[in-house]
């Protein structure tokens, strides 16, 4: 099924760990995030490639995923771009999200993206993730 012009919900959904159904509630939030996040992603970047879609409660916990893991809605992807640092860097100026994530990494760029979306209340929050460190507010750098 195609949720965008560039991506399908099978590959929002896809996971090495079995069994991961989503609802059509989840199905569409995907439509969403993929609408208003991924696909103009691509547009600006180019390949946009989804790690981690969406996960049912099985999946998350089996990859140790937080309890309320905005990935068991449907609001949230793991992403990886050709150039994370430039992608990172436009989510953050130019589209629509409750959270921005840079995952591990370094200063110059994060291993992953994380990027979620909601219906409403979207909060904008932008976060940093290191090793054994937990999560800490973070300015996006300048390209």
């Amino acid at each position: 099924m195609d949720l965008t012009e560039n991506f399908t919900l099978e590959e929002l959904i896809e996971t090495r760990h079995g069994e991961n159904t989503p609802t059509a509630e989840h199905i569409e939030n995907l439509k969403l995030l993929a609408a208003k996040v991924l696909q103009p992603l691509r547009n600006a970047v180019g390949q946009v490639v989804v790690s981690s879609g969406y996960r049912s409660e099985r999946v998350n916990k089996i990859v140790g995923g937080s309890t309320t893991s905005q990935h068991c809605k449907g609001e949230a992807v793991d992403i990886i771009c050709k150039n994370n640092r430039a992608a990172f860097i436009y989510i953050a100026n130019n589209l629509p999200f409750d959270q921005l994530i840079w995952e591990y990494g370094n200063d110059k760029a994060p291993s992953w993206i994380h990027v979620s979306f909601k219906r409403t209340g979207n909060r904008k929050q932008i976060l940093r993730k290191k090793h054994g460190k937990g999560y800490e507010p973070f300015k996006p750098p300048r390209i």
